[in-house]
């Protein structure tokens, strides 16, 4: 049990500093390549506008967990930072009375997708509540469900709904996805989408949405060849939606989820 003591206190708040430079210094280098490449001519200026984005997410992220761990869960802080090298563990055991693979992380650095599923569930059911939702997924990734035809497509876009011709009757939107059957060019198929794979949504009609910086892909962010599906499309757009005959609005804007 780490004693609360003034000194230790001062010592986790230290670490607590250090953990978060830490985060920050090794994500800005992300950005410094993402920016070299754009200087050279190799990323467009959207792409490396969108690391800047990863990178404040991913700052945000660890700011988060650090600061909710502190009050309940500071024994955990301390083991991430000796994982970072940031403290010895001879340092930690004096600390704490226990080695540090005797106490859980609280993965103050990592970058796990799941840890935005609780917004993205949150956000889509407010959306839904306001009318049909079109979802962009990356449908390349695993675990997602989709007709085969757009199983190589970053950049899906499906219309989901409560009140939908037809109806989408078995519509999910749980701690792990949204799901339901739509209808391709009058055929059903039931579309699971797992949030780590879904970056942005938006009503149907609105000029604005979300979007989640981290989770966009990479080839959907440079505008490069792999963002064309592989296989064939409708001749108009490049979305899917529930009803194929609708376009897909164009020229919306997507904010950063807050």
């Amino acid at each position: 049990m780490l004693e609360r003591d003034p000194k230790t206190l001062a010592r986790l708040q230290a670490v607590v500093t250090a953990l978060i430079e830490h985060r920050v210094s090794t994500s800005l280098v992300d950005v410094e390549k993402a920016l070299v490449k754009w200087r050279e001519g190799g990323h467009s200026a959207l792409a490396a506008h969108g690391a800047v984005l990863r990178h404040a997410a991913r700052c945000e992220r660890t700011v988060e967990r650090v600061t909710a761990a502190a009050g309940d869960r500071p024994e955990g802080i301390l083991r991430d930072a000796v994982d970072a090298g940031l403290m010895a563990a001879a340092e930690f055991v004096e600390l704490v009375g226990k080695p540090p693979a005797d106490i859980a992380s609280i993965d103050a650095l990592g970058d796990d997708d799941d840890a935005n599923a609780p917004d993205k569930r949150k956000t889509l059911e407010a959306l839904l509540a306001r009318g049909p939702v079109l979802v962009h997924v990356d449908a390349r990734r695993a675990e997602v469900s989709v007709p085969s035809r757009f199983a190589a497509d970053s950049s899906l876009v499906l219309r989901f709904g409560y009140n939908l011709q037809p109806p989408v009757g078995d519509l999910t939107v749980d701690e792990t996805a949204i799901a339901g059957t739509l209808t391709f060019a009058g055929q059903p198929f039931r579309c699971i989408l797992p949030w780590t794979a879904v970056y942005a949504a938006m009503v149907e009609g609105e000029q604005r949405g979300t979007v989640w910086p981290e989770d966009v892909p990479e080839d959907v962010l440079t505008g490069g060849p792999e963002a064309v599906p592989a296989a064939p499309s409708p001749p108009t757009s490049a979305a899917v939606t529930k009803d194929e005959s609708k376009p897909t609005p164009r020229g919306s804007h997507l904010k950063l989820v807050d």
